[in-house]
């Protein structure tokens, strides 16, 4: 059984309300109890006073904030943080089960080659011999960390670094080739926009938990005539369509033919003020391959211009979809896609053929990638889910085992910054990829002397707020430390609302049929390597891991 980080958010979305109203959640409280006192692996807390700490979650790169209960030095419950400006107190179930994720089965616990025990002295003179040998790639799943800067360094030296996308990140990569402006630099103005036509699941577990559903419970959920107005476009009936202003359904793999329906009808009818390439495909066989009528696309487009600012939000990289924003003038505008860093440039792991003597796979990279290659692969993992055909695997920390920062979420309109602190010690030796790289190569530098460098550079620059016990902007703190000391303590810097402009689209053709630039097995789907023992029992013990076409809406 496959759960992914979707499914997950669809289960926190869909059944809690439900459950509150049944016997079920009091049985399963009950059964939990008794399942969970009698596996040796559980660990019981020490009779130690309990403490509250804030944290950030490392495990996607949405970056929640935490509020983490600890008794004797381990963590032993999780909970949102209600006055984080971006999450708001909301955590998708994988976050709020994260404490058990150390104390599973899978963990790792010793470094292996090919199924064998190993040790990390073996594995580091491995990699060193493969460095000496021919080129290295090191591929990273959570970009804009100070980790990853030590493992770009490494990999510029020696090979080329290179990133998974998510796919929210893989919907922007068309605007960063029309511009030239890199994909992490950009974000969706989504709390500006007026009419939002998307096929991603905003509803159900997209972007950072908690934006999106509480933006759309202010401003449009309920109303006959909302403020907000979501048009969901999708192949089969979803729960965000159930909740959507309008739901359309379309032929599956459909989404390229309507997205060229559209222009037609936008730019014939000239209700975009800029003009356009026009796409070859015809109204008539846009609307024969998406299974509807050519009324309905037009009355689909009327639609959308109807009220604005209009946004397109796609579920993964679709550049015929991502063309809709350029010809409704949503690239560089408010509530549309907004530039709010400079950004960096980067190639994606699976664009190019992997060839390499060795190669580096971060723990952040999803767990199912599988390069197609015949490298030495490295592999660093907190879990291991058994399917994994590395050459070597190597433990990882685990949830809140190591230092690190939170870099802006994907889909933000803001930058935004944060430190996770090292609050509970692994049971035994790990390394991060940052660390294994710094070992061979002191020059590197370490993850803290960088995190310190990076809260330096916020506050030379005196710009934005920061979110802890109160919301204080930096340009009130005296010393570099004071920030610090706020970061380490949960606090989230959040910069300026960014400006429009700036930035420029040029569309000179209509795009192609997308190709699969990477196995949407994977990037579609971001898969967690395990699950916390009460999300596998849910799972298992109800329906909510039915097709969507036969789940309630």
């Amino acid at each position: 059984m496959k759960v992914t980080r979707r499914d997950l958010f669809v289960w926190g979305a869909g059944a809690a309300a439900g459950l509150v109203f049944s016997p079920v959640p009091w049985k399963l409280l009950d059964d939990t109890s008794i399942w969970s006192q009698n596996w040796p692996w559980i660990p019981q807390p020490a009779r130690s006073p309990v403490e509250v700490k804030q944290s950030f979650c490392s495990l996607c790169p949405q970056g929640c904030a935490l509020k983490v209960r600890m008794a004797g030095g381990w963590p032993i419950g999780v909970a949102g943080v209600s006055t984080s400006p971006v999450t708001r107190g909301a955590l998708c179930p994988l976050g709020y089960g994260a404490h058990q994720l150390n104390w599973h089965p899978r963990r790792l616990q010793a470094v292996r080659h090919k199924e064998s025990v190993s040790s990390w002295g073996a594995a580091q003179t491995a990699f060193a011999k493969a460095c000496g040998e021919g080129p290295v790639i090191v591929i990273d799943g959570y970009p804009g960390r100070a980790a990853s800067s030590i493992l770009e360094a490494f990999a510029e030296k020696r090979g080329s670094y290179r990133v998974a996308l998510s796919p929210e990140l893989g919907a922007l990569a068309p605007y960063e080739r029309w511009s030239g402006v890199p994909a992490n630099a950009l974000g969706y103005d989504l709390e500006n926009a007026r009419t939002i036509v998307s096929g991603a699941p905003m509803l159900d577990g997209w972007g950072s938990p908690g934006r999106f559903t509480r933006l759309w419970a202010e401003s449009a959920a309920g109303a006959k005539d909302p403020q907000l107005r979501l048009i969901q476009i999708e192949d089969s009936f979803s729960r965000t369509g159930s909740r959507a202003w309008q739901s359309v359904r379309i032929r599956s793999g459909s989404e390229s033919a309507l997205a060229a329906g559209l222009a037609h009808v936008l730019l014939d009818e000239r209700l975009v003020p800029a003009r356009g390439p026009i796409p070859r495909l015809t109204l008539a066989d846009a609307a024969a391959q998406a299974g509807i009528s050519e009324d309905a696309i037009r009355e689909l487009a009327r639609t959308m211009v109807e009220r604005r600012p209009t946004l397109v939000i796609s579920n993964d990289e679709n550049p015929q979809v991502a063309a809709l924003n350029v010809l409704l003038a949503a690239t560089g505008a408010r509530g549309g896609i907004v530039r709010r860093t400079k950004g960096t440039r980067h190639l994606p792991a699976d664009a190019v053929n992997l060839n390499a003597r060795a190669i580096l796979i971060d723990a952040k990279v999803p767990w199912n990638f599988t390069p197609e290659t015949d490298a030495e692969i490295f592999r660093f993992a907190a879990w291991d889910d058994g399917t994994s055909k590395s050459d070597w695997l190597l433990p990882a920390p685990g949830f809140l085992e190591e230092l690190t920062d939170i870099p802006a979420a994907p889909t933000s309109a803001i930058e935004t910054y944060a430190v996770a602190p090292a609050l509970s010690k692994p049971r035994f030796e790990v390394q991060s990829a940052a660390q294994f790289l710094g070992n061979l190569d002191p020059s590197l530098g370490t993850t803290e002397k960088l995190i310190h460098g990076r809260c330096n550079g916020l506050f030379r620059e005196r710009k934005g707020t920061l979110y802890g016990a109160a919301r204080v902007p930096l340009e009130k703190f005296d010393s570099v430390q004071k920030v610090e000391e706020q970061l380490w303590k949960g606090a989230i810097w959040t910069g300026d609302p960014p400006s429009v402009g700036g930035w420029r689209c040029e569309l000179k053709e209509w795009p192609q049929d997308p190709e699969k630039l990477r196995s949407r097995d994977w990037a579609s789907e971001w898969p967690a390597a395990v699950l916390p023992p009460l999300a596998v029992k849910l799972y298992q013990e109800s329906t909510l891991r039915e097709a969507p076409e036969r789940r309630n809406a």
